[in-house]
């Protein structure tokens, strides 16, 4: 049936399967043998060369990889440009062999580059190993051997428009070099990474085509965004430091802001309105405190000037014991927030163990009985609301307070909590869901939320 089939629509069809499967597929036919050198995107990952539950090392993966590359676009019957190849690959332990591999990879793909076969590149650099296997003298070769990539393969810096990289300690010379050499980069993961002669990264690229930035678990003191000027969208995942770990010069286009930590007992909260000075732009704010203390300060009257540009507005990870009507203290220096999102965070697998390294959990800074009941939400239309439980009077309180205050209020979306393995596993009543799922339950709870209120207001449940 398949061979009867157009080239379109088997390329369609194939494109959508791992490489492995394509290129076994290929040795089907003679006409299908030449269908991979017909693809348009093609997307290479080394780990899905090494089956599951397989013993094969990293090392047989790569020289598969390099196989396939070949193969793929290394061919001289290849006459079809690839418009986006996505290549993920590892730098091997074996420091020696992993420069080998470097090299065969950077002369397919700068050849590929070179001759009109690829016009755009994704690159994820990974490593052989968890990133918490590493010692500090691994991570400084982990960035000794992507400079060196960098260094021989100035074909695909000109083309890359995406770049992730792991476990990797660079002077900030080297590393802000790679960035700038790398002029269509519109896209930029760090994992675990960081700077081994300097506590701060300083981000100063006036032509940069830079969109999104993902930080995640980065040992970096600050990170100085002083001039972006595309940049749109911002990460910061787990910074390990005390103090902002962010600043703000030229990003005009910055809009949307996501910032998740865990507050360790070596950090000290910051004000919001340090971390956004120079920000002028940011329409949708995400701060998730993954179950523990607050990492903001409060403060009240430079918050209005500060989040008066705010669309969007999530706090997530709020740990279930703290009283959640504290939130409104943010949605009141709000006042353009369409869509306020809550989220609780309720893990009875996590009480009554070993809290090393935290502080016990406590929200004594932020007092919810500082609202102003007289603020109106006049711009509100969407309030969502994910760990909802009934049976917490705080959580109806605070649902009946939006609505209430917000005249233009469509829709409270309820959501329960994201189900946890651990929890589940657990023999302990408290660890079950109580989220409304028959009619019965959303019936009370309707009557509850909506007894005295007037306006139609939908509730959901999801």
């Amino acid at each position: 049936m398949f061979d009867q089939l157009p080239d379109d629509i088997l390329l369609s069809i194939i494109e959508r399967a791992d490489v492995r499967t394509i290129i076994k597929t290929s040795a089907l036919s003679t006409r299908w043998k030449q269908l991979p050198l017909l693809l348009y995107n093609i997307d290479l990952d080394v780990d899905k060369f090494i089956p599951p539950n397989s013993s094969m090392s990293a090392d047989e993966a790569m020289a598969i990889l390099i196989k396939s590359m070949n193969n793929l676009f290394g061919s001289p019957q290849r006459e079809c440009t690839i418009k986006g190849l996505t290549l993920s690959f590892c730098l091997l332990t074996d420091f020696e062999a992993s420069l080998k591999y470097l090299l065969n990879i950077s002369e397919l793909v700068c050849n590929a580059v070179d001759n009109g076969k690829v016009k755009s590149v994704e690159l994820e650099i990974k490593t052989e190993k968890p990133s918490v296997d590493y010692t500090t003298d691994d991570t400084l070769l982990h960035a000794k051997s992507v400079v060196y990539f960098f260094d021989i393969s100035p074909s695909l810096s000109r083309c890359l428009t995406k770049l992730f990289l792991r476990t990797a300690r660079f002077s900030e010379a080297d590393f802000h070099q790679l960035i700038v050499s790398c002029d269509q980069l519109q896209h930029l993961s760090l994992y675990c990474c960081e700077l081994w002669d300097s506590s701060t990264l300083k981000l100063d690229m006036p032509n940069s085509k830079l969109r999104f930035v993902s930080l995640f678990g980065c040992f970096i003191q600050t990170v100085e965004f002083i001039c972006l000027p595309k940049l749109k969208e911002l990460h910061c995942d787990s910074w390990p430091l005390t103090g902002t770990p962010l600043s703000f010069g030229a990003v005009p286009c910055l809009q949307e802001l996501l910032l998740v930590c865990v507050k360790s007992i070596f950090q000290s909260g910051f004000k919001l309105t340090d971390l956004l000075r120079g920000t002028a732009n940011v329409q949708d704010l995400t701060l998730n405190f993954q179950g523990e203390n607050i990492w903001i300060t409060p403060e009240r009257k430079e918050l209005s000037t500060t989040l008066s540009k705010i669309t969007k507005l999530f706090l997530h990870g709020i740990y279930v014991k703290f009283n959640i009507l504290w939130t409104m203290l943010l949605l009141e220096a709000a006042p353009s927030v369409k869509i306020f999102g809550v989220e609780v965070w309720n893990h009875p697998c996590e009480e009554g163990g070993e809290r090393d390294g935290y502080p016990e959990r406590t929200n004594a800074l932020w007092d919810a009985a500082q609202m102003d009941g007289s603020i109106l939400h006049l711009q509100l239309e969407t309030l969502e609301f994910g760990g909802f439980d009934p049976t917490i009077s705080e959580h109806l309180d605070f649902i009946r307070a939006v609505i209430e205050r917000a005249p233009k209020l469509k829709s409270v979306i309820l959501q329960d909590a994201e189900p946890c393995e651990y929890c589940e596993s657990m023999d302990n009543p408290i660890s079950t869901s109580r989220f409304p799922h028959n009619e019965d339950e959303r019936s009370t709870v309707l009557k509850q939320l909506k007894a005295g209120i007037s306006r139609p207001v939908a509730i959901v449940f999801c």
